[in-house]
């Protein structure tokens, strides 16, 4: 982990990537696909159902929009101890998936991590109509509940002819070929791993992130108990938002330059 800074360099390194949070909201309100010729319309004509270059696209807005939300908080002065890190952690997720599919060098391993990525999509989405199912539904209900849970396994089985591997997303390996990927300094890849890690412990509720972060304000050497304060500290919050940022940064790189036509 990279040591704590002070309060104002830490939001002064927050506020530099607001320009591009900005322009990255601006992209989300219109559609964006990739030009006659590009590599990325290749990768998509492997699946026509759910395209790789969507996939990609919509990991990079939803990323953008979780750092958005926890720079909402920060500007409205409402810095969390937990909470925060879920939110840092649904971003670092978005922005990895789209650099591990787009940062793939050649085109079978993107399409086969593109489709991975859809596949699980499908994949959570028949778990969730297999939940649906055991709640209370009328006969409409139950016919229309049956058409979509057709529709996704036959999705699904599209896919499974198509994909060479047919192996399961692992969000863990995802993350750490994408900060391999993006940083070159061993230091700051493990930095990011060990980030992803304890905002976990954020994600589940489990509390040792916060131990990490807080401060004992009273200890028994009796009983080894004590009481732990832990607070919102925007020191904490800048080394995971501006490495996201960086991140996400890359992955957008990577979207345009694959969309871009191959004549240019």
């Amino acid at each position: 982990m990279i040591d704590s800074v002070p309060i104002e360099t830490a939001l002064r390194s927050i506020r530099a990537t607001y320009p591009d949070l900005d322009g990255w909201q601006e992209r989300a309100r219109r559609v964006e696909q990739p030009e006659r010729g590009s590599l990325l319309e290749a990768d998509d004509a492997v699946y026509q159902w759910h395209t790789i270059s969507e996939a990609a696209r919509l990991s990079l807005v939803t990323s953008g929009e979780h750092l958005r939300l926890a720079r909402t908080s920060i500007e409205a002065h409402q810095v969390y101890p937990s909470a925060h890190f879920t939110v840092l952690r649904g971003a670092l997720v978005g922005a990895a998936q789209a650099v591990w599919i787009l940062g793939a060098e050649d085109a079978p391993t993107r399409q086969e991590r593109g489709l991975t990525l859809i596949d699980e999509m499908y994949r959570q989405l028949r778990a969730y109509y297999g939940e649906l199912a055991t709640t209370t539904l009328d006969a409409a209900e139950q016919a229309e509940l049956a058409s979509q849970v057709l529709w996704c396994e036959e999705r699904r089985m599209q896919l499974a002819t198509i994909r060479e591997a047919n192996t399961r997303l692992n969000q863990t390996d995802t993350i750490k070929w994408a900060l391999h990927h993006r940083f070159s300094d061993p230091q700051l890849r493990d930095a990011g791993r060990l980030l992803w890690r304890q905002m976990g412990a954020d994600a589940h509720v489990l509390g040792w992130s916060m131990f990490q972060r807080g401060k004992v304000i009273k200890s028994d050497r009796r009983s080894g108990l004590g009481v732990l304060e832990s607070g919102g500290d925007l020191s904490h919050l800048a080394e995971p938002f501006v490495a996201i940022h960086l991140l996400l940064k890359e992955g957008w790189s990577l979207f345009d330059r694959l969309c871009e036509s191959s004549s240019r």
